[in-house]
Parts: C-alpha cells; sequence; structure tokens
C-alpha cells in the first residue's frame, strides 16, 4: 500500500520487469530499486490501487471484470500498463501469466523472505480484508477512489483462490513462491533477497551497479498509515453527511411545523 504512485508520461515505454514477490516481502524497495536502475516509472500496486483517482480505479475494476474474457482483458490490462517500465505487488503477482502474455520479453524479479517474519508482518492486512464486503461496501461508499475497493477484494480472493488458496498460513507465502517458479521461464527468472542489495539485480538487468544505499522502505508502516487514512477519512465522510442529514431534517421539521 506504500508509497508514491507513478503516472508515466511517455506511454510508448514497454514493461521491462515484473517483480512477483507477495505483498510485504519488500515491494515497495523493490519499486523504487527497479525505478532507479530502469530510469522509469514502477507501477506499485498498493501505492496505485489506493492512492491514484476514482476514475483510473473505476477503469481498474473495468479491467478486472473483463477476466474470463481474454482479449478483453489483455487489451485493458494493456492500456493500464502503458508507460511503466516494472511492475510489483499485488494485483501484478496475480496477472503473472497475462503480463508475461503481454510482455513476452519481460524478466520476473522473486523477492523471497522467511515466511514466518512474513506472516506477522501480513497478519494485520489479511484482519483488514476480512471485514464483511457489505459492510465495507456502505462505509467506503463517500470515497472516491477507495469505494472501488471492495469489488477489488472481491475479485482479488476469486482469483487467489484459483491460485494458491485463500487460507491464511505461514505456508502460504512458500505456495505463492513455488506458483512464480513453475510459471516462469528459468532464463527470464531471478530470486533474490533484498538484504543481497544491488548487485543481483543489476547484474540480471545487465546495468551499472548504483554506489547509493539499497532502498529500504518500511511496508509495513506505509500500509498501516493508509489504512488508517482510509477509516478515518471514511468515517469523517460518514459523519458530515449524517450531521448534513439531520440539520437539513431539522430545518424541515422547523419550516413545516410553523405553517
Amino acid at each position: 500500500m506504500g508509497g508514491v504512485p507513478s503516472v508515466p508520461r511517455d506511454k510508448s515505454r514497454r514493461l521491462q520487469v515484473i517483480a512477483a514477490g507477495y505483498s510485504r516481502t519488500g515491494t515497495t524497495s523493490i519499486s523504487i530499486a527497479l525505478a532507479h536502475l530502469l530510469h522509469g516509472p514502477v507501477f506499485h500496486g498498493g501505492s496505485q490501487i489506493f492512492q491514484r483517482e476514482d476514475a483510473w480505479m473505476r477503469e481498474w475494476c473495468r479491467m478486472v471484470d473483463a477476466d474470463g474474457n481474454s482479449p478483453e482483458l489483455l487489451a485493458r490490462l494493456r492500456r493500464i500498463t502503458a508507460g511503466y517500465v516494472a511492475i510489483a505487488d499485488a494485483p501484478a503477482y496475480m496477472l503473472m501469466p497475462e503480463l508475461l502474455a503481454l510482455y513476452p520479453d519481460a524478466k520476473v524479479v522473486l523477492v523471497t523472505r522467511d515466511p514466518a517474519r512474513w506472516y506477522r508482518s501480513m497478519a494485520p492486512i489479511m484482519k483488514s480484508v476480512s471485514i464483511p464486503m457489505r459492510f465495507l461496501d456502505l462505509l467506503l461508499w463517500p470515497c472516491p477512489t477507495w469505494r472501488w475497493l471492495p469489488h477489488y477484494l472481491r475479485w482479488a480472493g476469486t482469483r487467489e483462490e484459483k491460485r494458491i488458496g485463500t487460507e491464511f498460513t505461514p505456508d502460504m507465502l512458500d505456495k505463492h513462491n513455488d506458483w512464480v517458479r513453475r510459471n516462469v521461464p528459468k532464463d527470464r527468472f531471478l530470486e533474490m533477497d533484498l538484504g543481497e542489495g544491488w548487485r543481483p539485480l543489476a547484474d540480471f538487468l545487465d546495468v551499472p551497479v548504483p554506489e547509493i544505499p539499497f532502498p529500504q522502505a518500511n511496508d509495513a508502516a506505509e500500509a498501516d498509515a493508509v489504512t488508517r487514512r482510509i477509516l478515518v477519512t471514511a468515517g469523517l465522510s460518514w459523519v458530515a453527511i449524517l450531521v448534513t442529514a439531520g440539520t437539513l431534517a431539522w430545518q424541515a421539521y422547523r419550516y413545516w411545523g410553523v405553517r
């Protein structure tokens, strides 16, 4: 969820790298690293879905609604990813087969992490998305962009159930990693730990190793901040709606009561 959403200016640029690590495996850090190495905008899923404009998120939902109609899905996915040099975080890894079909020359980077540490880090996210969707529909209805979140989450849940299952256990990360390994050509695949720094990633992409420190963004802190902002904004929006409705009702009562 963290980071700042990037918007490409040159739509002719093509996707060169798919960062297929699961959420909370350093997706923000690898996004920053790829933007530096490839000199272009990176599509970080959490940032895009939670922080872009309402019209963009509506277009994203139209794309996922096309799931099952491969030509339409691919056409919409191509338009959405046009101009980005790399893509990371959910839903990129869910759409990896489609992305590889669209960008057959793209390379895939799988960032791994200790499953136990990942499980502890991911638990708050899984808890937050376990809220009943009908309640989330109502809660987020007044909030542009975020009002589309339940729609996206329903699709993501269906995709994940088919891909690796939805039972949240420590071995969920291993299931995901194994799925990625099975579905990527070996000559275009790199598996790494962020602790290895720039060298394996730069060598894989055939670019010079930067002389600056490897980025270390705190995905957990940024995701928690976005979650709090969503809940506070939704709560305040409903307070404003109820206060306005109450005021109008009171004024109407007074007007009609004195007639």
